[in-house]
């Protein structure tokens, strides 16, 4: 498996800054993403079932549909980094977060069926990983408007999932009384 450098400034939106600067400094992508999902598994396996539909605020999403829209996320991030690597020179589109989660209803999914599906995009985005150059890494391409290499979007799926899961950790399993 190439070793991915990480991406420099001009390699990324300037919002996913944010994401960036949540990756542990010195670790390989590879690795990250399998210990972050390891990591991610656990609390989540941890959570009971019926919590997983509750919300810390009015109007906010439920633990599972933070857990699917972690899911959509990695997977609108690696249909990105494939159609780069294989040089595609199509813009791509964005796409509005809350609109998707207005069509998802995962209130009947369990934890753990999420769990299953997130793993298996989770195992294709190491198989781009592990087929990707660090020349292809460095492939720009164009989505939301933003010009973005593939590199850059292995380590933002690492730091937007870090992001969730502090969130998570702060908002709905840390004793809120």
């Amino acid at each position: 498996m190439a070793l991915i450098s990480r991406p420099k400034k001009g390699e990324y939106a300037p919002a996913h800054e944010y994401y960036l600067q949540l990756v542990p400094p010195r670790t390989g992508a590879a690795k990250l993403l399998r210990d972050g999902f390891k990591a991610a598994q656990a609390m989540f396996s941890a959570i009971p079932e019926a919590q997983g539909n509750e919300t810390y605020a009015e109007g906010k999403w439920t633990i599972k549909q933070v857990l699917v829209h972690l899911i959509d996320f990695e997977r609108v991030m690696a249909f990105r980094i494939l159609s780069f690597i294989r040089a595609d020179r199509i813009q791509l589109p964005g796409f509005n977060q809350d609109f998707w989660m207005e069509e998802v209803d995962p209130a009947d999914r369990a934890i753990k069926d999420l769990l299953k599906e997130w793993k298996a995009v989770r195992d294709n985005t190491l198989f781009l990983l592990q087929q990707c150059t660090e020349e292809q890494a460095r492939f720009p391409g164009k989505a939301a408007g933003w010009t973005v290499t593939p590199r850059a979007l292995f380590f933002i799926i690492i730091g937007h999932q870090a992001h969730h899961l502090a969130f998570l950790k702060r908002n709905y399993l840390s004793d809120r009384s």
